[in-house]
């Protein structure tokens, strides 16, 4: 008995044999990406490229798929690694704990077949995104899920007919600002985030950059919710051939 028994029952084993053949990247494993990655482990892709520079911390508990206070401190690609391969021994598994600075962000892109974007820092997030464009990879985007709580408003649309979502409108800005005016796929939410919180004495550090930034609240449902449709979208698209 495989624990792909299930799934194929869906796809049928022409397609399990091609997503055991495939391979997909996930850029940032915090509550949204960490749970597509492992999804991905779960629905037969091959090959997981996984890129954070971070370590898990007591905050991460509420969403983090694979946060537990036995795993508090140790580093989110080597969790993962070791949760895939609990799931799948047969996948393979490359990680990256570098942290993605905007201005190397294109020299950072794993060779994959799909990629996910769940980064949440600004500008490593934009370059990323128009490295990606420029390479002509296939890719999807994951938007604010912070301060929500209602995952049926979680919507899958071109990053041009997003609303509502303030980091869909930074996105959306910044790559104006670039004359970028090529179209992707997004998640995100059209539900009103909870404001968030000034940061305690120490600071909330902004991915290593030494900036320091507001503290978003969170809840499990919408990043976890976000992180299954990041999935969902990458294993349709590597079954229907690639399709943008």
């Amino acid at each position: 008995m495989s624990f792909k028994e299930r799934t194929e029952i869906i796809f049928g084993p022409e397609k399990m044999d091609l997503l055991a053949g495939s391979s997909v990247a996930v850029y940032g494993l915090g509550g949204v990406g960490a749970v597509a990655a492992v999804t991905l482990v779960r629905a037969g892709i091959g090959k997981i490229s996984v890129t954070d520079f971070d370590t898990v911390n007591e905050s991460n508990l509420n969403r983090l798929i694979f946060g537990f206070n036995s795993t508090v401190g140790m580093n989110k690609t080597e969790v993962f690694r070791k949760t895939a391969l609990d799931i799948n021994p047969d996948v393979e598994i490359e990680v990256s704990s570098a942290f993605m600075h905007g201005s190397d962000a294109a020299f950072n892109i794993h060779k994959a077949d799909f990629h996910i974007d769940a980064i949440d820092s600004l500008n490593p997030k934009v370059n990323l995104i128009i490295a990606l464009l420029e390479s002509d990879q296939l890719f999807i985007s994951s938007m604010g899920t912070g301060g929500r709580v209602r995952p049926e408003m979680l919507q899958v649309a071109d990053i041009w007919k997003t609303d509502v979502c303030p980091l869909a409108k930074f996105v959306r800005k910044r790559l104006r600002n670039r004359n970028v005016k090529k179209g992707f796929p997004v998640v995100f939410s059209k539900e009103i985030s909870v404001d968030p919180v000034d940061p305690d004495d120490e600071g909330a550090p902004d991915g290593g950059s030494g900036r320091k930034r507001l503290t978003q609240g969170s809840a499990p449902f919408v990043p976890q919710a976000a992180g299954l449709i990041l999935a969902s979208y990458a294993v349709r698209k590597i079954i229907e051939g690639g399709m943008k």
